[in-house]
């Protein structure tokens, strides 16, 4: 099997953006190329929407005549159309739901609120920062209406997503360092404005009250179905300890699902395709039920464990609760056709959630994008670390942020991924780095409260999902 020659880097190069029509094209090739039964999944959605019905909408909203629509995207919650008007301007509509189905068991009434809840986030980000966003025109947050679902009228955002001109070997129209770098100051800054924001008064998600024209934090608005785990408190929280307490308990009613173990074989069976660098799992029952049982052991000895741990001292008044894009990542980001260093939207806020500053400050775009083992890449990823280090450096309260604090942040986030992480389809071997690094900056007597659980874990790890765990970069 030949391999793809490493090309010069030499940069992305300015191009005029796509008519609607070209995209529209390349989602149906995208549908048809994804597995088996996303075709039938997106055709079945958007038969079910009344796209007349949205035309017509359009047109008294933008008091001009809509004459086609075409699907131009989709995410796991929402299908993207282009509406283009007689004038021959055109915005997009936004309706939930996709080939996906990720919304297909959840109440109406759980979506409606995280929709509500994104909006909010949107409108917070243009009132508070110059973060740019998705302007929306027009939105019908309830399902009973003409069109079938609820969506949104938004100015269409031209851009291209970062995904597809990042920094890689195999892309030679790929940004080029000096491109990277210029793309990765702005989001740093953007990074750096939601962290510095002053502290919101609690942790969950934003609702916006437009009669008193104030934003307030409510209940989390989780992209899962939260009726399906009745013993979970979705906030609002006040402070570290009961929104961590609440994700443990999260994580035990999961794994109290009918489905949990069936899953759980599923991603068995998944590693063992992953070739001869990962040990085959022979008895995948028997793992199974091994996992289930560590597990349910593990997250009883950690909801115990935080009982004895003070985070007290990162909570307010000493640090913020902060606005969090917990998806940030580089298929969220827009990038302008014409200049590929400039950052024209950031996208996708369902899901965000107002978290403690040392979660907050732990997540990043860069540390969430892939960087090859190809020598040019590595090397750009570097300058763009380091960029986003310098940036948040200069821009963020240095009693905050400096020497002395960015370890212990660290360490507290692994903490957050063992509570937040579903036990669904990671390796053990994956939490039982994740607590060596969290206890790597904890005291003694801490260490010693949580060694029971390391050797726990370090019992019931088994060298397949040891060699998972390095895939993942553990």
């Amino acid at each position: 099997m030949s391999t793809m020659p490493a090309h010069a880097f030499l940069g992305c190069p300015s191009q005029n953006p796509p008519k609607i029509q070209d995209l529209a094209q390349a989602e149906i090739k995208k549908i048809q190329s994804n597995r088996p039964g996303q075709k039938e999944a997106s055709d079945k959605v958007v038969a079910s929407r009344d796209l007349n019905a949205l035309q017509n909408v359009a047109s008294i909203v933008m008091q001009k005549k809509a004459k086609e629509v075409y699907l131009i995207g989709q995410g796991g919650f929402n299908q993207v159309f282009a509406i283009i008007f007689e004038d021959g301007t055109d915005i997009i509509a936004r309706i939930n739901g996709s080939r996906a189905l990720q919304d297909s068991d959840k109440p109406p009434a759980e979506i409606v609120r995280r929709i509500q809840s994104e909006f909010a986030t949107i409108k917070f980000i243009q009132t508070n920062t110059t973060i740019p966003v998705p302007e929306i025109i027009f939105r019908e947050n309830n399902f009973e209406n003409n069109v079938g679902a609820p969506y949104s009228l938004q100015k269409r955002i031209i851009g291209q997503m970062m995904a597809d001109i990042w920094p890689s070997k195999f892309n030679p129209s790929c940004m080029n360092g000096e491109q990277a770098v210029s793309a990765v100051k702005q989001i740093a800054d953007f990074e750096c404005q939601l962290l510095r924001y002053p502290s919101f008064d609690s942790i969950g998600s934003l609702e916006y009250d437009e009669a008193a024209n104030e934003f307030r934090v409510g209940p989390l608005t989780p992209l899962y179905k939260l009726s399906t785990f009745p013993g979970f408190h979705p906030g609002p929280w006040k402070s570290s300890t009961e929104y961590l307490r609440s994700l443990i308990v999260l994580q035990k009613s999961i794994l109290q699902q009918p489905d949990w173990l069936d899953d759980r074989r599923s991603f068995f069976t998944l590693m063992n395709t992953y070739g001869n660098d990962i040990p085959k799992i022979e008895d995948i029952d028997t793992e199974v039920r091994s996992d289930h049982a560590h597990f349910t052991a593990w997250y009883n000895m950690l909801e115990a464990n935080l009982d004895h741990l003070d985070l007290s001292p990162f909570d307010p008044p000493h640090y913020p609760f902060v606005l969090l894009h917990e998806d940030l990542n580089i298929g969220n980001v827009m990038m302008d056709y014409e200049d590929p260093r400039k950052v024209v939207a950031v996208i996708d806020w369902e899901g965000s959630r107002v978290v403690p500053f040392w979660v907050g400050c732990s997540y990043s775009l860069i540390d969430n994008s892939n960087c090859g083992n190809d020598p040019e890449e590595q090397k750009i990823y570097r300058r763009m670390v380091e960029t986003r280090d310098e940036i948040r450096k200069k821009n963020l309260d240095p009693s905050l942020w400096n020497e002395h604090t960015i370890p212990i942040f660290r360490s507290l986030f692994n903490l957050y991924n063992l509570a937040s992480m579903s036990p669904t389809r990671v390796p053990v071997a994956l939490f039982n780095t994740l607590l060596q690094r969290f206890l790597a900056a904890r005291p003694q007597e801490e260490i010693e409260l949580f060694h029971p659980m390391l050797e726990l874990g370090l019992g019931y790890a088994n060298e397949s999902s040891k060699a998972v765990a390095r895939l993942y970069g553990y």
